[in-house]
């Protein structure tokens, strides 16, 4: 399997697969495949409780699986609303956290979890957050290129909730609402979110206001 984003700031998945490989993602966010390639549209099967967490969080009860069934490669393109951040949960114990609705499609099966944050709500980045965990690479809607920041244990940031694409799951603990008047006079809104390392941070670069 070879994979790479193509294009600039709006992004898009390049992915060629092997005779036999898979490759799995959310509804709608094919572009186009070449012949050889099957999609199946699968019910993912963990039960009434798995299809009412994946509605909780924002994704489809159904995922595509494209699997090459020719004896040569071939290609597939695929994209999310503006652009993708690879983040590759091999590396990450625990998985991650990000916004209802981020996950877009991955290199192999992931479990697509939510949770129910007041933090986060108040926080501004809503009340249900995406936890999602597996052991491949998965992709994200993402808007320009991400910011990544590497936290040191005991450093603080303070984040734009429009900003945030994601983090490591086990810093949800460690994220508190900030609330200052020079936030909301400042245009940032009443709350950010007040986030301690250690751990990853993942940011859009591009700061869209309504």
């Amino acid at each position: 399997m070879n994979v790479k984003l193509i294009g600039n700031d709006l992004k898009c998945l390049q992915v060629e697969l092997e005779q036999n490989e898979f490759f799995y993602s959310e509804k709608a966010a094919l572009i186009y495949y070449e012949e050889g390639i099957q999609s199946n549209l699968k019910i993912l099967d963990n039960g009434i409780g798995g299809m009412i967490k994946r509605k909780l969080s924002g994704e489809s009860i159904f995922l595509v699986e494209l699997r090459n069934s020719h004896f040569s490669m071939k290609k597939l393109v695929l994209a999310g609303h503006s652009g993708l951040l690879p983040v590759n949960l091999k590396l990450i114990s625990g998985g991650i956290v990000c916004r209802a609705g981020s996950y877009v499609a991955s290199s192999d099966k992931v479990d697509v979890d939510f949770k129910l944050n007041l933090t986060s709500f108040i926080g501004g980045t809503g009340l249900i957050m995406q936890k999602i965990t597996g052991f491949c690479t998965v992709f994200l809607d993402a808007i320009g290129t991400p910011l990544i920041l590497d936290l040191k244990p005991g450093e603080t940031v303070f984040i734009d909730e429009k900003s945030f694409i994601c983090m490591h799951a086990h810093m949800l603990t460690q994220a508190t609402p900030h609330f200052s008047g020079n936030n909301l006079f400042g245009g940032e809104g009443l709350s950010m979110l007040r986030v301690t390392g250690p751990g990853t941070i993942y940011l859009s670069s591009v700061n869209i206001r309504m």
